[in-house]
């Protein structure tokens, strides 16, 4: 499974207490990142992760990856199977990009996917936990980045940085 893919799934236990279904496999080859469902509300969730770190997504990304991780009928059919006639949210988890509204507006108006970003999903992962010692290595590495980050903020204004002198060549 790949690490966001770990981060999203924790995302979904701990901040939407939904139970989580990841690396589904279907037919054909092909699998779906997670499935995961609300309890209480019975909200379903199929969600498919793309954070690229040096690229942006663009509309044709949007619908080369609806086609293919969303709609196709191998996905459909496995989707079906688990979740019945019911119906489900789909969420496409992306890297932090300048905000395109019009990628947002074409991927919910065109196909009914519901554009996130992993950097939101991490903020509300590390608000929700605490620095406790979890043994799940998603969990604890961020509570460690978190005790990093707490540690920066406190001593910022202390840390003092030597000035950099340049050579005359």
């Amino acid at each position: 499974m790949e690490p966001e893919v770990h981060i999203i799934e924790r995302y979904f236990q701990i901040v939407l207490n939904c139970f989580t279904m990841p690396n589904v496999r279907c037919k054909g080859n092909k699998e779906i990142d997670l499935l995961a469902v609300d309890p209480k509300t019975q909200v379903k969730y199929h969600v498919e992760s793309r954070v690229w770190l040096k690229q942006t997504l663009h509309l044709e990304d949007i619908d080369s990856l609806a086609k293919e991780k969303f709609e196709h009928p191998i996905v459909r059919e496995k989707i079906q199977k688990l979740f019945g006639n019911s119906k489900y949210r789909k969420w496409l988890v992306i890297q932090p990009q300048k905000v395109d509204s019009q990628l947002d507006d074409f991927a919910r108006d065109k196909f009914g996917i519901e554009i996130q970003y992993i950097d939101t999903i991490l903020r509300m992962i590390m608000r929700k936990i605490s620095s406790t010692g979890s043994r799940n290595d998603v969990l604890r590495t961020l509570e460690l980045v978190n005790l990093i980050r707490e540690f920066d903020q406190m001593h910022t204004s202390k840390i003092i940085l030597p000035k950099l002198r340049y050579r005359k060549s």
